[in-house]
């Protein structure tokens, strides 16, 4: 090939090159396009990192951990839970989890539940409890933290293979939502059974609303889920 030809195919393969780093987003092909936000992946990465660590953490400094996934057809949400006798305290659960959404948003959460039974209603528990939330959202492009406060209820319903009927609410106002994030609203329903002794199936509903700043309501999941529990 001639010298003139090795250059046209260089600088040909250096356009094609070139077009393909705009497109990723690190700056606009045109005035239409927005580039993506550097700051909001590199949020996104870290945040996930740290969560991962807190999740093989929490499962390896246990005892007995109970490992949570729930699909729906637009997100997964993985949860790992341990009785917080790890940290010297037993009664109440410690928990991890985070979620991720077909809208490339990721959530994660670190919290702390105690539960209790009150006397003479055997069937039912209760607990209380606050989470500390943390959300990288792609559009709109946002992050947002939370503080919430929470409270959650089981009933125990009889029979040859135990089952229950559950629900946990957890809310942070505006005065404890950070960046950029107004309000935070977590609630979770749930039917389960016990289909094996270390093994949970259940099939609920959730929806996880935030407020954004200058802006209207947005809904990070807002589904039926299925999904199990395991003990480990």
């Amino acid at each position: 090939m001639k010298a003139g030809g090795l250059s046209k195919a260089w600088l040909g393969g250096w356009k094609s090159r070139r077009r393909a780093v705009k497109a990723d987003g690190l700056q606009p092909v045109d005035g239409d396009r927005k580039p993506v936000s550097t700051c909001q992946h590199t949020f996104s990465r870290l945040a996930g990192i740290g969560l991962l660590g807190l999740m093989f953490g929490l499962a390896g400094g246990a005892q007995a951990a109970e490992f949570e996934l729930a699909l729906s057809k637009d997100s997964a949400a993985i949860d790992i839970l341990n009785d917080s006798a790890i940290l010297g305290s037993g009664g109440a659960e410690l928990s991890v989890g985070g979620l991720y959404n077909d809208a490339d948003d990721i959530m994660g959460h670190i919290g702390l539940l105690v539960r209790g039974v009150p006397a003479g209603e055997q069937p039912f528990s209760f607990g209380l409890g606050g989470r500390v939330y943390f959300a990288a959202l792609d559009d709109p492009d946002a992050s947002i933290g939370a503080l919430a406060l929470g409270a959650g209820a089981r009933y125990l319903i009889p029979g040859n293979i135990p089952m229950a009927v559950g629900a946990d609410l957890y809310y942070a106002p505006g005065i404890t939502t950070f960046s950029d994030g107004e309000e935070l609203l977590d609630l979770k329903i749930r039917f389960e059974a016990d289909v094996l002794p270390s093994a949970t199936a259940f099939i609920g509903w959730r929806n996880v609303m935030v407020g954004i700043e200058d802006g209207p309501d947005y809904d990070i999941d807002e589904n039926v889920h299925l999904g199990i529990r395991i003990l480990f």
